[in-house]
């Protein structure tokens, strides 16, 4: 009887992997692109001619390639905090920058679409100022982005994602003087910049 039991026993251990319930695979590599709602604002008077483009390479489970585009102008310091001054026309450049940028990061997908990102954006700057040549320009732009992927219900490769970012550019160069002088009041950094971008992905 004994004997019985320990044949019936090994034979199960020897069966159960053959039967056992495979493991979930990884996510198959894919494919998303995205833009920002906030390109929304260039239909509003005086608009900020910005247009944005990022497209993602999923690496893994958790990890991908972010390669994404951006074009701007501003008329100001961006280094303005939020406050009384934030948005003040008195801080004006005596003319705006025009900045077309290019720039690589990484994505990490923490739990249910919660994830961190870090960029670097090379931008060139052009500076036009009032009754000047217009001036040629580098910037390097360092973004950390913490944000939430949101896939709606009953779509298939929606997906909405908002997120706040911290900003900095420790290398600026080029600038005519009058532009340089208006920065050096700010700080090279802004905190807590909201974005909402929106894209599909396959």
């Amino acid at each position: 009887m004994h004997a019985r039991h320990l044949l019936v026993t090994l034979a199960w251990a020897l069966a159960s992997p053959a039967f056992a319930r495979a493991e979930p695979a990884a996510p198959p590599v894919s494919w998303s692109i995205g833009t920002s709602a906030w390109m929304l604002a260039n239909a509003l008077p005086d608009p900020p001619q910005f247009y944005y483009l990022e497209i993602d390479r999923r690496l893994g489970a958790h990890d991908e390639l972010v390669v994404e585009a951006a074009t701007w102008t501003y008329d100001g310091p961006i280094g303005i905090p939020y406050g009384s001054s934030f948005g003040d026309d008195a801080h004006d450049y005596p003319g705006f920058v025009r900045s077309i940028g290019l720039g690589v990061g990484w994505r990490r997908y923490l739990h249910r679409g919660a994830n961190v990102s870090a960029r670097a954006l090379h931008f060139l700057q052009l500076y036009h100022e009032d009754g000047q040549p217009r001036t040629t320009g580098y910037q390097l732009f360092l973004q950390a982005r913490a944000g939430w992927r949101w896939t709606p219900a009953r779509t298939r490769g929606l997906w909405v994602e908002p997120s706040i970012a911290c900003n900095w550019w420790p290398i600026e160069v080029g600038r005519p003087d009058s532009f340089e002088a208006m920065d050096d009041e700010w700080p090279s950094y802004f905190l807590l910049e909201p974005w909402l971008n929106a894209g599909w992905s396959w």
